[in-house]
């Protein structure tokens, strides 16, 4: 199994919490494989997966209280359950809950007579006989967005395809050389040429082949794309399947044509989705995408950027929902549409003649994301655009990517919107240009960083 960093996360829960938990994130992740070998950890364990067991899912949904919820288990599964070294593990959450939507549908006094897992967890926790963790898909979000917001009985953990450190680790580069290359970058001293060379190839294998477990595990079996291309499109059918099945009937075409542009409006210079492109829909110019946007977000599939007219802290008072840039949540989903196995292959020899600039945009929105940022971008027509603005220890830093190589001559990237921000902005005392390089200080206020080090962004 790769290694997962949520790995912790699961067993400080199980030593120093007393909530149920819910583990969610979008389609292929890897939530199932990971709790399954973490329940392994357990005295005892009873796993049901609703996708797959009818008798199990029809007994559940029509549980009355929580005694009758422990006698209806014992029915499933011959395992006892019967203190906290025991745990119950409910995967495909948002499968009972669509089914118990339809049920109330049909008859609302449903609701009345059957108590839902989410709302019976508060007894669960309080009894105290057992342990329960839940895993969701986010793509089941139009179901699941009332039903399963966290309460105080209820602890909630998102997970993210897997990030540019648990790349390296699943290719054999050793923990030690991730923790002296994250010093170089919290001290700002260059790393050693031929690591860095290394890295920066590692980090291209990254951005073309995503962060998808199955994906990762076939490009390590092969090096050919072969089994990475064919988990990438299975991936990518399942998410037009899931838009189809769980967007709102009024949103459904609308959100899969966003979904299907996605590609095209990443790969554009200035990165941002434009409304007039969904021309196969009927009278789009009337349409508010906020929602459709939040949508494509809320089931990790996309990663809306938006716009913040002023860089200061707090970022979010003044975001501007009308300018947004849309990313995949995937780097190799990304690459899937745009290169073939052919092209990737060549890519990792000789990356020289194709414009990268928006797969490495991608990434970083991605790595951001899941380290726990909002990412965000700056733009004025005035000054020009950042291509990422954070906000860390109460301090505004602006990001730059970049795909191409520095300056001959100089050894430096040309950045004139930065400069114009840092002209502007006294109180901007540090900003971090991500690229082809290694570590160097180019001014007082500008760090240039290998690109691989975004990784290391976190909160």
């Amino acid at each position: 199994m790769l290694y997962r960093k949520k790995m912790q996360e699961l067993i400080n829960w199980k030593n120093k919490e007393n909530t149920a938990l819910l583990v969610d994130g979008a389609r292929q992740v890897g939530k199932t494989s990971l709790i399954e070998e973490f329940i392994k950890s357990f005295n005892n364990y009873i796993e049901i997966d609703f996708t797959k067991d009818a008798t199990a899912l029809s007994l559940l949904l029509e549980v009355k209280n929580y005694d009758d919820f422990v006698n209806r288990l014992s029915i499933i599964s011959p395992t006892k359950l019967t203190s906290k070294d025991d745990i119950l593990f409910l995967d495909e959450i948002q499968y009972f809950y669509e089914i118990r939507e339809k049920r109330i549908q049909a008859n609302p006094l449903f609701k009345e007579q059957y108590i839902d897992i989410i709302t019976l967890t508060k007894e669960i926790v309080n009894r105290g006989e057992f342990r329960i963790i839940m895993s969701g898909s986010l793509l089941g979000v139009s179901v699941l967005s009332v039903n399963l917001n966290p309460t105080g009985y209820l602890r909630k953990i998102t997970m993210y395809p897997l990030d540019f450190e648990e790349f390296l680790l699943a290719n054999n580069i050793s923990q030690g050389i991730i923790n002296e290359i994250e010093q170089c970058f919290k001290t700002k001293i260059p790393v050693s040429d031929s690591l860095n060379n290394l890295l920066l190839d590692k980090f291209r294998e990254y951005v073309l082949v995503g962060g998808f477990p199955q994906a990762v595990q076939g490009f390590i079996n092969d090096k050919s794309f072969e089994q990475t291309t064919t988990s990438l499109e299975i991936i990518n059918n399942w998410y037009k399947a899931d838009i189809i099945k769980y967007a709102d009937k009024k949103d459904r075409l609308v959100i899969l044509e966003m979904y299907n542009l996605l590609p095209g409006e990443i790969m554009m210079k200035n990165r941002k989705f434009i409304k007039s492109h969904l021309t196969n829909i009927p009278n789009f110019r009337n349409l508010e995408l906020k929602d459709r946007f939040l949508w494509l977000k809320n089931a990790g599939v996309a990663i809306p950027t938006y716009n913040v007219s002023n860089p200061v802290y707090p970022l979010k008072i003044s975001v501007d929902h009308k300018l947004v840039k849309l990313f995949m949540g995937d780097s190799g989903l990304l690459t899937h549409f745009i290169f073939d196995r052919d092209a990737k292959r060549k890519l990792l020899v000789d990356p020289s003649n194709v414009d990268l600039g928006a797969p490495y945009e991608n990434a970083a929105a991605q790595l951001l994301l899941a380290h726990g940022f909002e990412p965000r971008f700056h733009s004025r027509v005035k000054y020009g655009e950042i291509d990422f603005v954070i906000e860390k220890n109460m301090k505004i830093i602006p990001i730059e990517i970049k795909a191409g190589k520095p300056d001959k001559k100089s050894g430096l990237y040309f950045h004139l919107a930065l400069n114009n921000l840092l002209t502007t902005h006294k109180d901007i005392d540090d900003s971090w240009v991500f690229g082809l390089t290694n570590v160097r200080k180019e001014a007082e206020n500008i760090t240039m960083f290998p690109i691989y080090m975004i990784e290391f962004v976190r909160k």
